[in-house]
């Protein structure tokens, strides 16, 4: 039987996570706040680093904690480490797509923080029997979602008016919280591990208002602004972050993130 280890299994992605693999009857301990040692991770296969918040204030305490998880992992024989990292490590990107390759250029505590994780659990693993998998992903949608610009969206998108910034085809870059957890558990099946992943949808702003609409029972008039800078450029975005979740081969049968939208669009 499987045995993983979860830290920020109290968190939004971690609690999915945990559900998802003990779905497949995989044994789950769910590490504390403050991580774990090497005899905590013993008899561990697949180490999941999913702490952390995306208002991170203090990007070096949470590099650190960080390293200390990866030589633990290390220490425990962990054969495999999964690390949740974020496309904000590429800055902001307003059109084309970004892979996996493109320059780290994030800027602020969240994105420079996951640039910092990344490079250290890379040099704390490299040459040892701990794999690194990298995972960048964009905004995570899903009941109970700690972030809020889709209720701030839906807020505002329900008063009837989509002030939009931007192209009609412009999207938001997310993915449903059910479909990432379900990715996570997939790369600790799979018998090679990729170094880096990256998994994103991208869900028409138009389409999101117009879904918010219905939910309210209320027709959105759409009016088109001149582009906004800061975060409201976003809402101008055309860019599209490449997305390996097809290197399954399956993953049509993978939860629907139009589903987890509806869920945090929900009352």
């Amino acid at each position: 039987m499987t045995r993983i280890a979860v830290w920020g299994a109290s968190g939004f992605i971690g609690g999915a996570l945990c559900a998802a693999a003990e779905a497949r009857n995989w044994t789950v301990q769910r590490l504390p706040r403050e991580g774990a040692d090497a005899s905590t991770l013993a008899g561990v296969e697949i180490a999941y680093h999913c702490a952390g918040k995306a208002a991170q204030t203090d990007p070096e305490a949470y590099v650190d904690t960080t390293e200390r998880f990866a030589r633990a992992c290390a220490a425990a024989g962990v054969g495999r480490l999964v690390y949740l990292s974020t496309v904000a490590v590429y800055g902001l990107k307003l059109s084309g797509t970004i892979e996996t390759d493109a320059p780290l250029a994030g800027r602020g505590a969240y994105a420079e923080s996951r640039i910092g994780a990344e490079r250290v659990l890379q040099q704390t693993l490299a040459g040892g029997g701990s794999r690194l998998c990298i995972v960048r992903v964009p905004a995570i949608l899903g009941a109970g979602m700690s972030g809020t610009v889709i209720r701030r969206f839906a807020r505002a998108v329900g008063w009837g008016v989509f002030p939009h910034p931007g192209p009609a085809d412009a999207t938001l870059a997310c993915l449903g919280v059910r479909r990432l957890a379900e990715l996570l558990a997939r790369i600790g099946e799979a018998p090679a591990a990729r170094p880096l992943w990256q998994f994103s949808d991208h869900l028409p702003w138009a389409e999101i208002a117009r879904r918010v609409g219905e939910l309210r029972g209320r027709r959105i008039l759409r009016i088109r602004l001149p582009a906004l800078g800061g975060k409201l450029a976003l809402l101008a975005s055309t860019a599209r972050y490449g997305d390996h979740s097809g290197l399954f081969g399956d993953a049509a049968g993978l939860p629907a993130t139009r589903e987890d939208l509806d869920a945090a669009l929900g009352p």
